[in-house]
């Protein structure tokens, strides 16, 4: 068996998260525009699950593929991002 393409994985990733977010009772505050797969909304899911406390740092870095140095960057960007915007939880 070959290991899965990583289009695969971000695949399975984008449904591992959004069934912590629903299990959570969450996935109502979910924009309509990020429930369908993307890299992009894999990540926007996964910012809205970290913040919300549903998943640790540990966590997202394995759902991105992203090493730890990789996912420092990504969370000072998410920080800046939700203080000029807000986020989903807001």
């Amino acid at each position: 068996m070959r290991p899965a393409a990583p289009e695969d994985r971000l695949q399975a990733h984008f449904s591992e998260v959004r069934a912590v977010i629903q299990a959570e009772e969450m996935w109502e505050r979910v924009p309509q525009e990020a429930q369908e797969f993307s890299p992009e909304n894999l990540e926007s899911l996964v910012k809205f699950a970290y913040f919300g406390g549903f998943i640790d740092l540990a966590a997202a870095r394995r759902l991105l593929l992203v090493d730890r140095q990789e996912i420092r960057r990504v969370l000072a960007g998410w920080y800046e991002e939700i203080r000029e915007k807000g986020c989903w939880l807001c």
